[in-house]
């Protein structure tokens, strides 16, 4: 079934989306923030209005960048939500369980239903139509939902209520930032000791070594190549607070974590727009006595 659907947030994540639903014959109407973003569309071929046009659609798609923003959107705009035509919000940012909780039920008030469905595959997963979306909300709101989340989503996980999506999407950011970080020490390693990355690729992802990180992150890293492909070191930094919070709240001491923290701010410091292959560069500063580091600028 196809539809009328409001989007809002057409960033890195947002954009590919938009062109997966209107690829499955939705009719898409986008709220841009800024001038340039709407001329973008525009060029492009999207229909483009203001918030009022959005909250006309029956079901609106949201891909913001945290809880200020989507209060700054749905509850700081000025709209009354209440007399608008929308009855379902599916919001992917990736925020606060108890921020989620909140926001389902403010729009409750309102008669709207809302799911948490955060994504995790990255732009080109959105452009492939691959992502996995972690569902917190009722089973009737997902139902009404999946005709539209299918047109980027090859995997539809439905958790439980409100909260539970953003709640494995944490754990999900917890394996990710890990898995990174030894994919960079792996390189640093890996580069020490002369060893072809695509040799080492080869035979690591064929053991117990193997993970999606190492796989699509160690010949970059190894290589010096770190091109912005999307997800940026420096925009990850917000998702560790929040994991630090998950794991504060649950009373989970972490014996990673903090390490983990390290060699994201340090690769961020040198320059935040990095693809994730630049974590390796923290190595060079974040210990500095260790004998298995050698300067990539040299």
């Amino acid at each position: 079934m196809t539809g009328r659907i409001g989007f809002i947030g057409p960033g890195k994540m947002g954009r590919p989306m938009i062109g997966r639903l209107q690829a499955a014959g939705h009719d898409v109407v986008v709220w841009a923030r800024r001038a340039e973003q709407r001329a973008e569309l525009y060029e492009a071929g999207v229909q483009t209005g203001d918030l009022r046009d959005v909250f006309t659609c029956p079901v609106v798609v949201s891909s913001l960048l945290d809880s200020d923003a989507i209060d700054g959107v749905f509850f700081d705009s000025g709209i009354d939500l209440r007399r608008t035509d929308t009855a379902l919000v599916i919001e992917h940012a990736t925020i606060a369980p108890e921020d989620s909780v909140r926001v389902a039920g403010t729009l409750a008030e309102a008669g709207i239903r809302y799911l948490d469905a955060p994504v995790s595959g990255g732009p080109q997963g959105a452009a492939d139509g691959s992502l996995v979306t972690m569902i917190g909300g009722s089973e009737e709101s997902l139902a009404a939902a999946r005709s539209v989340l299918s047109a980027y989503c090859r995997r539809i996980v439905h958790v439980g209520e409100n909260g539970a999506g953003v709640a494995l999407k944490l754990v999900n950011q917890l394996l990710v930032a890990v898995h990174s970080v030894a994919a960079a020490e792996a390189g640093a390693l890996l580069r020490a000791n002369s060893i072809d990355p695509s040799v080492a690729v080869e035979a690591l992802m064929g053991g117990w070594a193997a993970s999606r990180r190492l796989e699509l992150q160690l010949v970059d890293t190894i290589n010096g190549d770190y091109a912005p492909d999307g997800a940026s070191v420096g925009s990850f930094l917000p998702i560790l607070s929040l994991v630090r919070d998950a794991l504060t709240s649950a009373r989970v001491t972490s014996s990673l974590l903090t390490g983990v923290e390290q060699t994201w701010s340090t690769a961020a410091a040198r320059d935040p727009a990095a693809a994730f292959s630049a974590l390796i560069t923290a190595y060079d500063t974040a210990y500095p006595d260790s004998t298995i580091l050698r300067n990539h600028d040299e």
